[in-house]
C-alpha cells in the first residue's frame, strides 16, 4: 500500500472527524503499512483550524457546488475531477476515504475507475445522498449512529465519529460529580449551533436572558460563531458571555452542566464523551431532516430533550430550562444515558475495521 487520502470538505462536521481519523491512522502506519497520508479539502476550508494543525500533509481541491453557475458548472465539475484524478495517480494513492458531502465527489470516482479500495464515514442517521450513492462501491462503511434504514447494500458497522484527541476528555464527569445540589448554584448552559453557528438559537438564547427568573437559575455562555458574533453582541445584555469561535471545545464542555445546541453528529458526539445531558433545537431545513433524526436517536436514548420549532420564540426553551432547574435528578439521569451513547475511541476502532486490525 502506497498512499492513503481522506477527503474531508464541506464543513467541519466533515473536517474534524477527518483529522481526528488522520491523527489515529499516523499512529498505525507500521500496523497498516502505508508509505503517505494525505488530506484532501476544499480551498475555502484554508482557514480552518482544525486544517491549519492537520498531522499529515493537506492537498486542495475547489469542486464546485450545484449552486454554482448553471451553464459553466458541468465544465468546471469536469476539470476539477480530471484534476483530482492527475493528483491522485502522481501521489499513488491506494486508499480512498471519504467523510461525505459533495466535495468527496471527484476523488471517490477516482477509486471507482482506478479500482482502489475506497471507505467511507457517514455521520448521521440519515445517510447523505453522495454517500448513499456510492455505498455499494464501498469496501466498508464506518457509521456514527445506528442508521436508520439498516438495508445498506455493503458492509458496514456502528462505531461513533471519530474525535478529535485534544477533545477527548480524560475523565467524563457525570451530572452529580460536577454539580453540588447542596449549595444551590447556577447552572452552567452551553450554547452553540455547530461550526456556523445558528442565529435562532442565538436570537431564543438572548430572548430567554431578558427573563429574571432565568438569569437567576442559569449562567449561559454562547458560541456564536463567527459570522454571527457583532450580530448577537449588539443585542445582547452587556454581561452576557459571548464567544464567537473556540479552538478549545474541551474547556467549554468541562464548564458546562448542560448543553442547548443544534443536532449536527459531531456535536452529539462530542457532549456525549462529556457525559452532558443536551437539549438539542433541530436545524429544520437540514437536508432528509437529517438532524431530527439525529436528535431523536439521543431523545429515545434518553440523553437529550428535543425542541422542534422553526420560529425564535422563546417559551418552549423556557418551559424545559424550568423542568430541568428543578428536577436534578432528571438531569443526572440524562447525563449517564448522554455517556451511554458515547465512542471516545471511535477514530481507533474506524481506522482498526477499515484496515482489518486486531
Amino acid at each position: 500500500m502506497k498512499s492513503i487520502v481522506i477527503v474531508a470538505g464541506g464543513t467541519g462536521g466533515h473536517i474534524s472527524p477527518g483529522v481526528a481519523l488522520a491523527e489515529v491512522l499516523i499512529e498505525l502506519k507500521e500496523k497498516i503499512g502505508y508509505e503517505n497520508l494525505y488530506l484532501y479539502s476544499l480551498v475555502r476550508n484554508k482557514n480552518n483550524p482544525d486544517l491549519e494543525q492537520a498531522p499529515c500533509p493537506v492537498l486542495w481541491h475547489n469542486l464546485p457546488s450545484l449552486s454554482s453557475n448553471f451553464f459553466l458548472f458541468p465544465i468546471r465539475y469536469s476539470i476539477q475531477i480530471i484534476k483530482t484524478f492527475f493528483i491522485f495517480k502522481k501521489l499513488n494513492i491506494d486508499v480512498v476515504i471519504g467523510m461525505g458531502g459533495y466535495s468527496t465527489v471527484s476523488s471517490i470516482l477516482y477509486g471507482i475507475f482506478f479500482r482502489k479500495k475506497i471507505y467511507l464515514c457517514e455521520q448521521n442517521t440519515i445517510p447523505g445522498n453522495v454517500n448513499r450513492l456510492f455505498f455499494r462501491f464501498a469496501s466498508k462503511v464506518a457509521f456514527s449512529l445506528p442508521p436508520k434504514n439498516s438495508k445498506i447494500p455493503c458492509d458496514y458497522q456502528v462505531l461513533g465519529n471519530p474525535l478529535r484527541k485534544k477533545t477527548i476528555p480524560k475523565m467524563s464527569l457525570k451530572f452529580f460529580e460536577k454539580y453540588d445540589t447542596k449549595k444551590k448554584k447556577q447552572f452552567n448552559v452551553l450554547v452553540m449551533g455547530g461550526s456556523q453557528g445558528a442565529r435562532q438559537i442565538n436570537n431564543i438564547v438572548i430572548a430567554l436572558m431578558s427573563h429574571e427568573e432565568i438569569n437567576k437559575q442559569f449562567r449561559f455562555r454562547v458560541l456564536t460563531g463567527s459570522a454571527l458574533y457583532e450580530e448577537v453582541s449588539k443585542k445582547s445584555q452587556k454581561d452576557a458571555e459571548l464567544i464567537s469561535y473556540s479552538d478549545n471545545m474541551k474547556e467549554h464542555y468541562e464548564w458546562a452542566n448542560f448543553v442547548i445546541a443544534r443536532s449536527g453528529s459531531g456535536v452529539l458526539s462530542e457532549c456525549a464523551a462529556f457525559a452532558l445531558p443536551m437539549i438539542l433545537i433541530p436545524y429544520p431545513y437540514a437536508k432528509d431532516d437529517h438532524q431530527m433524526a439525529n436528535a431523536k436517536y439521543f431523545e429515545l436514548n434518553g440523553a437529550a430533550i428535543v425542541v422542534d420549532q422553526k420560529d425564535e420564540d422563546e417559551s418552549h426553551l423556557f418551559r424545559v430550562l424550568d423542568q430541568m432547574a428543578n428536577d436534578v435528578n432528571l438531569l443526572n439521569d440524562m447525563s449517564i444515558s448522554s455517556l451511554e451513547c458515547s465512542h471516545v475511541d471511535a477514530s481507533k476502532d474506524t481506522a482498526k475495521y477499515f484496515f482489518s486490525l486486531d
